[in-house]
């Protein structure tokens, strides 16, 4: 039997892919139209929103377009975890709601309250670009993931194989994970950008042509330029990389053009600030979303610590969802020297580049404990060699300046936090952007 959830997702699928070849002005008046009863209904009923409207002096009548949101203060991830029973909206029962979990790696886990309809909007969001970048309801479809995110459940247009993903554990060995592709045969493979790059890497030692999708996803990760060099390079494919967070779902994606990200401006508000004011097109800021189908647990100007570049670009493909140009990774991904300038976790690619390359390391993670000091443990690659250590060392420090102290340190391999994440950058200083 069909359930009244299957047949809503059905309607927004609809919906949300009617939406992107709108024009951008009807698409905006959507997102103003969606901000505003947001607005009300979480002045109304969500005690948190409430006493924060109140504190800055702000009432729903204030706040009639996109850009009046910025007279309401910022959410941070601390305010979401210790007021979190008063985020939920009256007359909502958490237990009846999907509560996806956030890793953590911001030192600051978070759970993430959705009701039916919103969890049913989220996933017909998060449908989109896969449709738009070719994959078919019926494609054998193999999802790189952790443990917990493997469902048995499996939902009526499932059993009929209409978009059933296929699942591997990520922590499950290389060659277990490749035996497993290989008995799928996928068309459509879809993981976080290390997995995808890991195994990429794994069948190119090995020489393997075994597995050969049409269509390559990521998502969850930054996706690194040699990451998507390399998976590319081995698979014989251009991948589309998707952008988002368990709090706000998906809000951006790659489409066929490769022009950019489109941002879902029909779930989601995106600023980009600096300094607390917006940036201009082409310039770097950190992301504050606001979302629009949230009535559970409603997100308003919520900063998750993502940095993105936004642009006034339109795409070749004729989408009239907006562009962002590049995704830059969280705030805590990048690495500030003592003299304040800023390095984002690809110029620790290019670094290693050449040592990873020529299989001298086999991965590497970058650890800021203070600004004056770095930590950098790598795997040892095949071709691992004495000496290295201090070539990795001294490029570095050729980057950064001798004001930081970086050890660099060889190890049998990198842990993944509890998500099944494999982090190159992470800062435990201050970013002063």
């Amino acid at each position: 039997m069909i359930s009244v959830s299957n047949v809503r997702k059905l309607l927004y699928l609809r919906r949300a892919m009617r939406n992107q070849w709108l024009k951008r002005k009807e698409i905006e008046e959507i997102q103003r139209r969606m901000m505003r009863g947001m607005i009300v209904h979480a002045y109304d009923n969500v005690p948190f929103y409430h006493r924060k409207f109140r504190e800055a002096g702000v009432t729903p009548d204030d706040i009639r377009t996109v850009e009046d949101l910025r007279k309401i203060p910022i959410t941070t991830k601390k305010e979401l975890k210790e007021n979190f029973s008063d985020l939920i909206a009256r007359g909502v029962d958490p237990s009846s709601c999907w509560m996806p979990r956030t890793s953590g790696s911001t030192g600051i886990p978070l759970k993430a309250a959705y009701g039916k309809r919103d969890e049913d909007y989220q996933k017909a969001i998060a449908l989109r670009p896969n449709l738009a970048c070719g994959q078919n309801l019926r494609d054998p479809w193999a999802v790189l993931t952790a443990p917990h995110h493997i469902l048995d459940k499996k939902h009526w247009f499932q059993k009929l194989r209409f978009l059933s993903p296929s699942f591997v554990n990520i922590f499950a060995d290389l060659q277990e994970q490749i035996r497993l592709l290989e008995e799928m045969q996928p068309r459509v493979i879809d993981g976080y950008p290390s997995a995808l790059y890991l195994l990429a890497r794994e069948m190119k030692r090995t020489g393997r042509k075994t597995i050969n999708p049409e269509i390559i996803f990521s998502t969850a990760e930054h996706l690194s330029p040699e990451m998507r060099e390399g998976i590319e390079s081995t698979f014989g494919i251009r991948m589309y990389d998707q952008f988002g967070c368990v709090e706000m779902g998906r809000t951006a994606w790659e489409c066929p053009e490769h022009a950019g990200y489109h941002m879902d401006i029909d779930a989601v508000v995106m600023e980009f600030l600096r300094d607390g004011e917006p940036v201009a097109s082409g310039e770097r800021g950190e992301i504050v979303y606001t979302g629009l189908y949230h009535y559970a647990m409603p997100r308003i100007r919520y900063a998750v610590g993502d940095v993105g570049v936004p642009t006034d670009e339109e795409c070749p493909c004729g989408r009239g969802l907006p562009l962002m140009k590049e995704v830059e990774g969280r705030s805590d991904s990048f690495i500030q020297t003592p003299d304040g300038r800023i390095y984002p976790q690809m110029t620790f690619w290019a670094i290693m580049r050449t040592f990873a390359h020529a299989e001298e390391i086999a991965q590497f993670r970058v650890i800021q404990e203070r600004t004056d000091a770095i930590t950098v443990p790598v795997v040892r690659g095949k071709n691992y060699r004495e000496g290295i250590d201090e070539e990795i060392r001294r490029h570095i420090v050729g980057v950064l300046g001798g004001d930081v102290k970086i050890t660099v340190s060889p190890v049998d391999e990198l842990p993944r936090d509890p998500t099944g994440k494999v982090r190159t950058v992470i800062s435990h200083a201050q970013i002063q952007w």
